[in-house]
């Protein structure tokens, strides 16, 4: 039986999405020979989300900007994954499974194409940007609007050279301040993994990563993520959360982690309990929104809780 289980599995699919700032590549260390997501078991696909430099985004339109919308939402991406889905002769996933930006997207297709997603992951994501995720993403918003090299005309960043440089590195730092708990810097967790001190970290741990990006790339991804919410994601939903949430019918994993202060632990569980089929499973860590994207060291157990719950999920 279990020889027979397994053969099928094989013909089952799983999509996973990139969270921000995000591609397939950095999903590597989940989609793999016995990872999280079992290559041996099943056929996996990762989908670039539009805006993020690999898919159809600010930097991969020619002219510069001007395929690309001033506002590509949630439901856009969605449309688009279905779509490519359709293509590949996929109607049905077994497993549809995100981080972030990526756990949004999960659980809009399982919301917006109930039949076609028989589980979700959602980790370290929610259904749509509460207040105080606005608040941080309304800060690198206006980041890069108040910025050198920044057209309010043409809703363009333009900078180069030490402007550019500049401007990264501002976003960068704002991110170090959300991306991670208080408490990981208060009890200077950072020197546990080999960084110096507090500036080593911020520039090694954050500035570094943002240093190539495409500014116009990143402020699509904001607004994206800005301006989603389940809620309004469909007609039929008339704006009301509980709607969209019943609308899934899908077998739910969510994963938030204790001390994001993206996605609110407690907003999540309350969100959670109106599902048809939601399993509340939070990851405690000091790592924050981080937590959920557990590659780096220090982050064992954090990726033991991840791999080990998705397995009994599938397993279901």
């Amino acid at each position: 039986n279990n020889n027979n289980n397994n053969n099928s599995r094989k013909k089952e699919t799983i999509v996973a999405f990139t969270s921000f700032d995000a591609s397939h590549s950095d999903l590597e260390y989940h989609v793999k020979a016995g990872g999280t997501l079992d290559t041996d078991k099943y056929r996996v696909i990762v989908i670039n989300h539009m805006g993020n430099g690999q898919s159809l985004s600010p930097s991969t339109a020619p002219p510069p900007g001007q395929r690309f919308p001033a506002l590509m939402t949630m439901e856009d991406n969605t449309r688009m994954q279905t779509a490519l889905l359709d293509y590949l002769d996929v109607p049905k996933v077994a497993l549809a499974y995100g981080y972030s930006m990526g756990a949004m997207q999960s659980l809009h297709l399982a919301a917006l194409h109930p039949e076609r997603v028989e589980r979700v992951a959602a980790v370290a994501g929610g259904v749509r940007a509460g207040d105080t995720n606005k608040v941080f993403l309304e800060s690198l918003r206006h980041t890069i609007m108040c910025a050198r090299g920044w057209d309010p005309n043409t809703q363009w960043y333009g900078g180069v050279g030490e402007d550019r440089v500049a401007t990264l590195k501002a976003f960068a730092r704002i991110y170090a301040g959300w991306g991670l708990s208080s408490r990981f810097y208060e009890e200077k967790e950072y020197l546990n993994l080999g960084y110096k001190n507090l500036e080593d970290f911020c520039v090694n741990g954050y500035e570094k990563g943002f240093a190539s990006c495409d500014i116009n790339d990143l402020l699509a991804q904001v607004n994206t993520w800005r301006n989603a919410d389940l809620a309004n994601a469909d007609a039929s939903f008339e704006g009301c959360i509980v709607k969209a949430l019943q609308s899934i019918t899908a077998k739910v994993l969510w994963m938030p982690v204790t001390t994001d202060t993206y996605f609110l632990a407690d907003s999540i569980q309350k969100e959670c309990a109106l599902l048809r089929q939601g399993d509340f499973q939070p990851i405690p860590t000091n790592w924050g929104h981080r937590g959920g994207d557990p590659w780096r060291e220090g982050q064992e157990k954090q990726l033991q809780q991840v791999q080990m719950a998705v397995k009994n999920l599938l397993d279901e």
